[in-house]
């Protein structure tokens, strides 16, 4: 499953919650306590948006952030959160705040902070891996990387921790390289899940390597299939699998994970940045919200990454009792 049980049922609560109240509301957090990183990825938008990647958050205004905002899931982003001086002080004081975090690496810096943290049921390492060995070094320019990689997931799970993968599909990615990688982390190393999404157009990224939505669709009809036929463990609600295959639409929801980094509250979105705020209920207030995802902003049109996909299928799932008992079985033993 995505989460433990009882993480599942606070975040369902949540939700139930929330939708009484009609209103928006974030079900994630995309933290960018700095945006300093330690390789330099073609297939990164971070690098070439920011001109400077010294500017960093405090721990306080870290934490601050998980307090201004109520979404029940925190994802510790950047740049390379293990390059930040003080992570494991922003994860205690968000696991005092109940939250559950997903702490996103590169892996490099991984195996010595085994020693620093403690697993935690509410605690994820999620270990970028673009493929296998020859495809993830090469878009991450890192020779060796993938070995680093696998060898501190292997050694993660060994100690308790919770590991997942995130995976992003470019247009020079073979599917049949990423079935490879879902097998062999399923069944070789035993990853507790595998988040895959695909690399689209827009501005900061090469258009070279990324995909038009006909395009990440076929691709993506080749990994649903095998991963349901062979079981691996693919961090993608069923609702997002149909929209990532073409046999769905999805409104973008850029609220349902809200961005915040050095500058102050991001908006719309985690990639595009039309707007920098001060506080959390400023950015809430003061984006257009329904100006954007396909069919509203050209920068949008091809766009089906989790950040803001996700969480309107999360939303959609809520408004029918078929879609609800479906997300749920799927939450249970995915």
């Amino acid at each position: 499953m995505k989460f433990p049980l009882g993480s599942t049922v606070q975040i369902a609560r949540y939700v139930a919650g929330q939708q009484r109240k009609g209103e928006r509301y974030p079900l994630v957090l995309m933290l960018e306590p700095t945006l300093a990183c330690n390789i330099a990825c073609i297939g990164c938008g971070k690098i070439r948006e920011y001109e400077s990647n010294k500017a960093r958050l405090s721990v306080e205004e870290c934490v601050d952030a998980g307090v201004q905002c109520p979404a029940p899931v925190v994802s510790i982003c950047g740049g390379e959160p293990l390059v930040y001086k003080g992570v494991e002080e922003v994860v205690e004081g968000f696991l005092e705040l109940n939250k559950n975090i997903e702490l996103c690496t590169n892996a490099l810096r991984l195996e010595q902070f085994l020693e620093v943290f403690e697993p935690n049921k509410r605690l994820t390492f999620v270990v970028h891996l673009d493929g296998m060995r020859e495809i993830h070094d090469y878009i991450c320019d890192y020779p060796g990387l993938w070995d680093i990689a696998v060898d501190a997931i292997a050694k993660a799970r060994a100690r308790g921790f919770r590991v997942t993968t995130n995976t992003t599909i470019f247009k020079e990615t073979d599917p049949s390289e990423v079935v490879e990688m879902m097998g062999y982390l399923t069944n070789e190393v035993g990853i507790d899940g595998m988040l895959v999404a695909p690399g689209y157009q827009y501005s900061q990224i090469d258009p070279a390597l990324t995909m038009t939505r006909a395009e990440h669709e076929e691709k993506f009809r080749i990994i649903r299939s095998e991963a349901r036929k062979n079981g691996y463990r693919w961090l993608a609600s069923p609702i997002y699998q149909d929209f990532l295959t073409g046999d769905r639409k999805l409104a973008c929801a850029p609220w349902g994970s809200i961005t915040r980094n050095p500058y102050g509250w991001k908006g719309p979105c985690y990639l595009l940045t039309d707007g920098i705020f001060p506080t959390y209920e400023a950015l809430l207030d003061g984006i257009e919200w329904e100006e954007y995802g396909p069919g509203n902003d050209a920068r949008c049109e091809h766009c089906a990454i989790h950040s803001g996909f996700e969480p309107s299928a999360a939303f959609e799932a809520t408004g029918s009792v078929r879609e609800t008992v479906r997300s749920a079985a799927w939450t249970l033993t995915g």
